[in-house]
């Protein structure tokens, strides 16, 4: 008799549990969602792109003017993609110094043990959120470029490759087209980095909302 109610305990417990995380999973999935709300064509459309790529694994470039939700949109497409278990890791280009940019994205390694991990680390097997991508300092373009052809990479300090299963969003305010015109991005990791380009419109164009 003990051990049968143990048993039934036990799976209660274990339903409960599995219960808790569904309801986490869909408050986290509504969130992210629902708050792309407004009636504007502008966002209907907005929400339809958002569901059409977030089922890919191609690298999505968001763009849209400061304050327009640029990460509320990559947080949705990683709540409907099949990295959601995964994590999503955020890097703010505009806010880590130049000197610092190549430590937080790829860590650092000294004396073959004592290891830093970096954001593509911690973003395996989910997605990597690059906001406002065009402030990265060229030289670190060219080493995420290479980390986009070749799956892998060296952290800041060590030899040892590392390889990743990375889905990366960037994000920009910034008309890249003309910084690329100016010399000051890479336009071979443009074009990687916007596979699939989507547009977040700006207050001014959803003032129905």
């Amino acid at each position: 008799f003990k051990a049968d109610r143990l048993i039934l305990i036990a799976e209660r417990a274990l339903e409960t549990s599995k219960l808790r995380r569904e309801v986490s999973d869909l408050k986290q999935r509504s969130g992210e969602t629902f708050d792309l709300i407004g009636m504007s064509s502008a966002m209907s459309q907005l929400r339809q792109t958002i569901e059409r790529v977030a089922p890919t694994n191609s690298r999505v470039m968001i763009v849209g003017p400061s304050g327009s939700g640029k990460e509320l949109t990559a947080r949705a497409i990683h709540a409907l993609s099949s990295r959601k278990a995964g994590p999503f890791v955020t890097l703010s280009a505009a806010t880590i110094t130049p000197e610092r940019m190549e430590i937080e994205l790829f860590g650092t390694e000294s004396n073959g043990t004592e290891r830093k991990v970096g954001a593509l680390e911690e973003a395996h097997r989910g997605i990597l959120y690059i906001d406002e991508v065009a402030d990265m300092p060229r030289e670190t373009q060219n080493k995420i470029l290479r980390v986009l052809v070749e799956q892998q990479f060296e952290r800041v300090g060590g030899t040892k490759r590392v390889k990743v299963d990375v889905r990366i969003i960037s994000s920009t305010s910034q008309n890249l087209e003309a910084m690329i015109a100016d010399g000051r991005f890479r336009e071979d990791l443009y074009h990687r980095l916007a596979v699939v380009p989507v547009m977040v419109p700006g207050l001014a164009e959803r003032r129905e909302d």
